[in-house]
């Protein structure tokens, strides 16, 4: 039985807006989120009126306001009739996707803009506060806890229960930044190749994460902007339009220590676990609803911050089984050339992270259309995004076609 919400959407605006530390006059994430959302919007064909649905991802730390939704759509001038922050952290910007579909496929809208956007790479100290957000404010913050330290207690884990290498998450690192090199705003692009001895050499931050292990900050800001309608309107009125196939979505804790508390529920059906995460249950969400499997799959892109997690998420998608990620990219996998396209960008780990990124889902939807701004993936039809925030705690996943199935 094919899944009713299966190409029932579809993406017919794309905008984006970008600025730099370097830039002569900063740009406010709410300067880059509008520029962004006006370009969809033309793209799209819509007028300010036709917007029956705003959601946007959390407040950026870079702008604090309360109701971040309500800075925008006064921005845009816009009065819709859904307007919501989506405040799964990361999770939140593809889940702002999630929430759109199902807006539009009550047929109470016809047009629905999300919007995710940073600028804490010109705003403010990234190292700092970005901890002070991760860490449990009782049991962890108080004790100066960085963000690859609350990482890397999960690397640890992950190692004791499959025997994965340092080694094989360099592998990771290695193959992402090959990626960047052909991206034009990639972070580390000036930075040529690395090697696995590079990983392994570079600075200890928390062990066992190395520097090369860890997301880079973007030096800068980025905001995208989607539209997306309902198929019968996208079919009628678009001629370009790209397929909402499948999604899903998994939440399951805050803070470390709650995960460790966690039983009874995906994916803690048998009691705490530091390695499971809820993205093996949104990936198989949004296979279900496609009616696809990883081996459709034309390219990957996750928003894992380090390299160890990177190789949980390839498993956590469906591309090696659990514990089988660092043998999977160590036997090329992931290669550059002849492996799976993943995070084609250079993911965080060398493009760079700007928190609440539908940045890669833009990526997926550029190389669907044959316009990548880096490297193409030949005939790519279909393609998986998965964002994630907090600690390894929230979770989505969306899967784009090129053709309606």
């Amino acid at each position: 039985m094919v899944h009713r919400m299966r190409c029932a959407t579809a993406i017919v605006g794309l905008g984006r807006a970008m600025a730099w530390k370097t830039d002569p006059e900063p740009k406010t994430p709410l300067q880059l989120a509008a520029v962004a959302a006006r370009e969809a919007m033309a793209k799209a064909g819509i007028g300010r009126h036709q917007v029956g649905a705003l959601f946007t991802g959390r407040t950026p730390q870079s702008y604090m306001v309360l109701q971040y939704n309500q800075s925008l759509l006064n921005e845009l001038k816009i009065g819709p009739m859904f307007s919501s922050e989506v405040s799964s952290h990361g999770g939140g910007s593809l889940g702002a996707l999630q929430l759109a579909a199902t807006a539009l496929q009550s047929g109470v809208i016809d047009c629905a803009l999300c919007v995710t956007n940073e600028a804490s790479g010109i705003w403010m100290d990234q190292v700092g506060s970005n901890a002070a957000w991760e860490g449990d404010l009782q049991f962890e913050a108080p004790y100066g806890p960085s963000t690859p330290s609350i990482y890397a207690q999960t690397f640890c884990r992950y190692m004791h229960d499959y025997g994965v290498t340092a080694e094989q998450a360099a592998v990771v690192a290695v193959e992402n930044r090959k990626w960047a090199l052909h991206h034009p705003h990639a972070a580390m692009r000036h930075k040529g190749e690395i090697t696995i001895a590079d990983v392994l050499n570079s600075r200890m931050i928390a062990t066992p994460l190395r520097m090369l292990d860890c997301a880079v900050w973007y030096p800068g800001g980025i905001a995208t902007a989607i539209v997306l309608t309902r198929g019968d309107i996208a079919k009628a009125r678009h001629e370009e339009r790209t397929w909402l196939a499948g999604f899903g979505q998994c939440n399951t804790h805050e803070w470390v220590g709650e995960r460790l508390n966690g039983w009874g529920y995906a994916p803690f059906e048998d009691g705490p676990d530091l390695v499971a995460t809820g993205a093996g249950v949104a990936a198989k969400q949004a296979y279900a609803m496609a009616g696809l499997t990883p081996s459709d799959m034309d390219l990957a892109e996750t928003s894992a911050p380090f390299s160890y997690a990177c190789l949980m998420m390839l498993e956590e998608m469906g591309f090696c089984p659990r514990g089988e990620g660092g043998r999977f990219v160590q036997s090329g996998g992931i290669a550059f050339e002849g492996g799976l396209p993943f995070n084609t960008i250079g993911g965080y780990l060398s493009f760079g992270q700007v928190a609440q990124g539908l940045y890669n889902l833009k990526e997926v939807v550029d190389q669907l259309q044959g316009r990548p701004e880096g490297r193409a993936v030949a005939g790519a039809k279909a393609g998986i995004v998965h964002m994630h925030g907090g600690p390894l705690a929230c979770h989505s996943v969306v899967i784009l076609t090129k053709d309606a199935l």
